[in-house]
């Protein structure tokens, strides 16, 4: 038994950061290949967010720049968690441990509700965004309906199927990766054969809305469902399959995984942004459930092509709330009592919250929703990067990361550096508009960097910093 797990066993003074859920893995016990990243990734990616956002950016952009400027927020994405994602990579550690070196032991746990809150809300949201077209389809095949019913049902599924780990969770994403691309692909093809339109054609379709929306604006849009997984990766890379001497070389991980992520998660994106754009184009309406249903009817459909679109839906919003959701809201309250929640738990504890606060009230305003909760984790991915990428070389003092008293301490278990970088870069941002998410990306990076250079480090000496 090493000293951590020591330390779980017979538990710590001041503020609690061992716990067995939150323990690094070790390289022995890793199980995500590269081939099983690419699925976990084409399923997370395969949500019905997207659809939304295809549909309300449709009202004032045409098919061409909606998909372009999905591609473009999602690429950006990439390049961000090519740095965050090794974290987890190299030292096994999640998301809500790695903010310790950054943010101190008590800032952590206040940083990883930015996470955490966003997570809680998105499950609780697409959760209900699938109960209603259960509800819908169910309607129309038996006559019964109970949207409550059937939010709480496919809640429950989720909580306990995410409950049970990775391993759980990657054998959903090998079963859901060639359904939903099967799926997706016949979605378009109905389209295209049951209304006038074709590949040609679509492209410059555009709703009839009269107000315009930026190519930035839509970009962000798309960036700010999926921040918060740029930000928390390592709560998958962390079981990423590797050694020690290759988790040493920043090109050998980056050849090694970089690909997978790309191949999973790219044209996923870009193929669903390019779906939801086509189903509101041609049907006209204005939900997702609405969309599949009526494209599934047209031409005389049938209650099998009905079931196969209900299919498609639980599906997509399953694969993507287990890993994008759940495990880091899971985590976060896992690390704020890792004596007394393990990662079951606060997946559970977790799951509850996000249903009963509700979220789909906000159903009406979900691109704006997205672009607040994407503007708001710049400046935590900034600082992040800025601390384990530029300043410590990607050395970390993992010991010192479970104890209390160690080097991370700073002032009174927080990094006055992080906090003052997180509110500045932030309320700077916000003036610039379209550009608030560069803005406090960059701003974030270049004040934690002179903050801990010239004045933290003096103050606390930091062992990897040199």
């Amino acid at each position: 038994m090493d000293e951590l797990e020591v330390k779980v066993k017979e538990g710590q003074k001041g503020i609690p950061l061992v716990g067995e859920s939150v323990l690094p893995v070790k390289y022995s016990k890793r199980s995500v290949t590269p081939n099983k990243l690419v699925a976990i990734w084409f399923a997370m990616a395969v949500e019905i967010t997207i659809f939304y956002s295809s549909i309300e950016l449709f009202e004032s952009m045409p098919v061409w720049e909606i998909v372009l400027s999905s591609l473009f927020g999602h690429a950006l994405l990439i390049i961000i968690m090519l740095f965050t994602q090794d974290i987890g990579i190299r030292y096994g550690i999640p998301f809500t441990v790695s903010l310790r070196s950054s943010f101190g032991y008590g800032g952590a746990i206040l940083a990883s509700y930015f996470r955490a809150v966003p997570a809680i809300f998105w499950f609780g949201f697409q959760t209900w965004v699938c109960a209603s077209a259960m509800d819908s389809v169910i309607m129309l095949l038996t006559g019964y309906e109970n949207l409550v019913l059937w939010i709480i049902v496919f809640g429950v599924v989720q909580i306990a199927h995410t409950s049970l780990g990775i391993k759980a969770v990657s054998r959903l994403s090998d079963i859901a990766t060639p359904m939903l691309l099967v799926v997706g692909i016949y979605i378009v093809v109905l389209a295209f054969k049951n209304y006038d339109v074709n590949l040609s054609s679509i492209w410059t379709m555009k709703g009839s809305g009269e107000q315009s929306t930026s190519f930035m604006y839509a970009a962000i849009s798309f960036m700010g469902g999926w921040a918060t997984m740029a930000i928390s990766i390592m709560d998958i890379t962390k079981d990423c399959t590797t050694t020690a001497e290759e988790s040493r070389s920043f090109g050998k991980v980056t050849k090694k995984f970089l690909p997978a992520e790309m191949l999973g998660f790219i044209p996923a994106v870009v193929l669903y942004t390019f779906i939801g754009c086509v189903g509101v184009a041609t049907t006209g309406q204005g939900e997702p459930a609405d969309i599949l249903i009526t494209l599934s009817s047209v031409g005389g459909g049938s209650k099998v092509m009905l079931i196969i679109c209900l299919l498609f839906i639980i599906i997509a919003t399953w694969s993507t709330n287990d890993t994008s959701n759940l495990f880091p809201a899971g985590y976060a309250l896992s690390a704020t009592f890792p004596r007394k929640i393990n990662f079951a738990k606060g997946i559970i504890l977790a799951g509850l919250i996000g249903l009963a606060v509700q979220p789909w009230n906000a159903a009406n305003s979900i691109v704006e929703v997205m672009n607040v909760i994407g503007n708001l984790l710049a400046p935590v991915c900034g600082i992040m990067i800025c601390d384990y990428i530029i300043l410590r070389r990607r050395q970390l003092n993992v010991d010192a990361l479970y104890d209390n008293t160690g080097e991370y301490r700073y002032w009174h278990n927080f990094n006055p550096a992080a906090l003052i970088a997180l509110v500045v870069s932030y309320l700077c941002g916000l003036p610039t508009g379209d550009a608030s998410f560069f803005v406090s990306i960059f701003l974030s990076i270049a004040l934690y960097y002179v903050l801990m250079k010239f004045w933290i480090c003096k103050k606390y000496p930091q062992a990897e910093i040199k």
